[in-house]
């Protein structure tokens, strides 16, 4: 950076030299408020001119310089004269009734282009028919002047409506360039493309595009807006080096939390500033879609993404006039259930939970963000059948979203009758009520820990998986489905939930074990692709999200402590506890057997159901829960596992509280 001598007294800091354009704007304030205060003088003057140059150039090239070519000697300035006379102002004319002088200088972009272009053809169609009329004597008018003319002045005109982007560049203010830092754009899309748009615009000054990457094979030597594509997101090192960038802005809004945590890891081996750009939904809420702002990427960034992931069609039939029930409403993901269907267009919404903190805080948001739709609170437990029947009663849900639930694996582990008494009786009421008041799909949410399940909780839920299958195989018109996925970035006492305390006390952060992995998935983003499954299930149906690549817990602690501007184990320390009763390294999404199908959705993926006995389903079930309320600990392992034959969790007749080793992060 050059910078110019201060004038002023004292020490105070040089400031950065400005551009030649910037100081002609800035002379004596003459053309600032030229522009700023006479826009309409301003605009016709300056155009008035173009109009001018390009006519005289249009006159010397036609007849200076092809008259030299072609030894012709040709009288040629008294017809400059006349097309001066009536050229400048019917072209001044049709580019003020374009609207030309209301249109900001700082802000020219292609879309003023069209008009531009109108004005000067209509503009020269009408000076060749008035100069074809008045100048019709032999030897007449050389209409090829006017062809020579309509070129240039189209030229001039578009260059002139963007002179104040070219000599001023980005700016707060007129005249006021602001230091600009070398930007590599990860990801060459439409947000890319709109992020790319915005740095060379003076609204989101303080940023040049020098490079672009993207694993679109088809797009490396490309250009977007000038800008060039250098190489894929794995060259991102070499691509930052090269072209000694100053920061790294991502703007890959719907990539994947496993995608986005892979280039994460890739940027963050730069060392370089990391920025992010808003939410697709934020960029597209406009009627003119726009990136605003380039942010901090921060765990907020993270956990606040929805990608695109299908056609919002499909939600829209799903959910539009609909009466919803979404029960656990003031979880983490009842509550972005419960966002996402008002957004969805349904025409009621219902809200059932029993924790009446959380379910005044969703009431407080859905209202205060002025959803338009009938919206109901319904403070109640599941598990009190003649509660959910004056629920169901009043509500006549057409679909009903069960996301109520136990989960927190160490807790359940040392009390197993509350599990079965909130997770399988729950669901089991649940399923009857909606069966009884015909409600068209009822879609429960479970768990990757429900597969080969070594806690009480993943054990619990398989068995309400059995009780939501086993009644649709019963019979009658409600659509039952179940949608199974991993653990979700952000929900309440979340392994980043947790990250985030320990990293803002000072640490330790505390892991499980180095090798542990789990899936990951951001809330919003599982939401969306619960609501799209449940608009494909037919019924009976299994369905498994795609999770990616499963993310190792030791990787996600150190890159949030980087995220913080921190370094592990240096700044923060990180220690391993062990696993804890019920955990295991490994998550699995789905049993042997169940052999997952694509769909058509590119996130979902369909598992090929087991066969199911309801009968025994619904006797097993029957001893479980009487076993549980008995608090005979004994005969409800053996229930259990005659339900559960892989759970390998049982821990015999232990303790009844957790151990406590302190606070540890496996991700469950």
């Amino acid at each position: 950076m050059t910078f110019s001598a201060d004038p002023g007294p004292g020490n105070a800091p040089p400031r950065p030299a400005r551009s030649l354009g910037s100081r002609l704007l800035r002379q004596d304030g003459f053309l600032t408020t030229l522009v700023r205060g006479h826009r309409l003088l301003f605009a016709m003057l300056f155009f008035g001119l173009l109009c001018a140059v390009s006519v005289t150039l249009s006159f010397l090239l036609r007849f200076v310089v092809l008259d030299r070519l072609l030894a012709t000697n040709m009288q040629w300035q008294a017809w400059w004269l006349a097309m001066l006379a009536v050229t400048v102002p019917v072209r001044l004319l049709f580019l003020w009734s374009s609207g030309v002088h209301r249109q900001s200088w700082r802000f020219a972009s292609v879309e003023d282009l069209p008009r531009l272009v109108l004005s000067v053809f209509s503009s020269s169609a009408l000076i060749i028919v008035a100069l074809w009329l008045f100048w019709r004597r032999p030897g007449g008018f050389p209409l090829s002047t006017l062809a020579i003319d309509m070129v240039l002045c189209l030229g001039l005109v578009v260059a002139g409506r963007f002179a104040y982007r070219i000599i001023g560049g980005p700016a707060d203010r007129l005249g006021n360039r602001a230091p600009r830092r070398r930007a590599v754009v990860v990801g060459g899309g439409n947000a890319g493309a709109l992020t790319i748009e915005a740095m060379q615009s003076p609204r989101l000054g303080g940023f040049r595009p020098v490079a672009i990457v993207d694993d679109n094979v088809q797009a490396r030597g490309m250009r977007i807006r000038g800008v060039p594509v250098l190489g894929g997101i794995d060259d991102i090192g070499e691509v930052a080096h090269r072209t000694q960038a100053e920061v790294i802005v991502l703007a890959i809004p719907s990539a994947t939390t496993t995608q986005l945590y892979r280039i994460l890891g890739l940027c963050q081996e730069t060392g370089l500033p990391l920025k992010s750009v808003p939410s697709f939904w934020e960029i597209m809420e406009s009627e003119k879609p726009g990136v605003r702002r380039v942010e901090d990427f921060s765990t907020t960034s993270l956990l606040n993404r929805r990608p695109i992931v299908g056609d919002q069609q499909v939600l829209a039939g799903l959910l539009k006039g609909k009466r919803v029930l979404v029960t656990g409403a003031a979880g983490s993901i009842g509550s972005e259930l419960c966002r996402q269907v008002v957004q969805g267009g349904a025409a009621y919404l219902a809200c059932l939970d029993k924790d009446e903190n959380g379910l005044f805080r969703i009431e407080r948001e859905l209202r205060d963000g002025g959803a338009r739709l009938d919206l109901e609170f319904l403070l109640g437990d599941i598990r009190d059948e003649n509660r959910l029947e004056r629920f169901f009663s009043g509500a006549k849900p057409d679909i009903v979203f069960h996301a109520a639930a136990y989960k927190h694996v160490p807790i359940l582990q040392f009390h197993p009758e509350e599990a079965m008494l909130n997770n399988v009786l729950g669901t089991r009421q649940l399923v009857d009520v909606a069966l009884k008041h015909g409600v068209e799909r009822f879609v429960m949410i479970s768990t990757d820990k429900a597969v080969k399940p070594t806690n009480v909780m993943g054990a619990s839920k398989q068995v309400a998986e059995k009780v939501v299958l086993s009644r649709h195989d019963q019979g009658g018109g409600t659509r039952f489905m179940i949608i199974r996925f991993g653990n979700v970035l952000g929900s309440a006492g979340s392994v980043v939930e947790l990250f985030n305390r320990q990293i803002a006390q000072g640490g330790p952060v505390t892991v499980t074990d180095a090798s542990m992995e789990r899936f990951f998935m951001t809330i919003a983003e599982a939401v969306q692709l619960v609501l799209f499954a449940a608009a494909m299930g037919t019924g009976g149906d299994v369905f498994i999200l795609d999770m990616g690549k499963p993310v190792k817990i030791d990787d996600l602690a150190r890159r949030m402590i980087r995220l913080s501007g921190l370094t592990p184990n240096v700044d923060i320390a990180i220690r391993y506890t062990g696993l804890r009763p019920g955990e295991k390294m490994y998550e699995e999404l789905w049993a042997e057997g169940e052999e997952p199908q694509p769909t058509a959705n590119p996130g979902i993926l369909a598992a090929r159901r087991q066969a199911i006995d309801p009968v025994a389903v619904a006797d097993g079930v029957a001893a479980l829960l009487a076993t549980a309320r008995a608090g005979d600990r004994p005969a409800l392992w053996a229930e259990l596992l005659r339900l559960v034959p892989d759970f390998q969790g049982h821990t015999g007749d232990h303790a009844e509280v957790p151990p406590t080793t302190g606070p540890t992060a496996s991700g469950g």
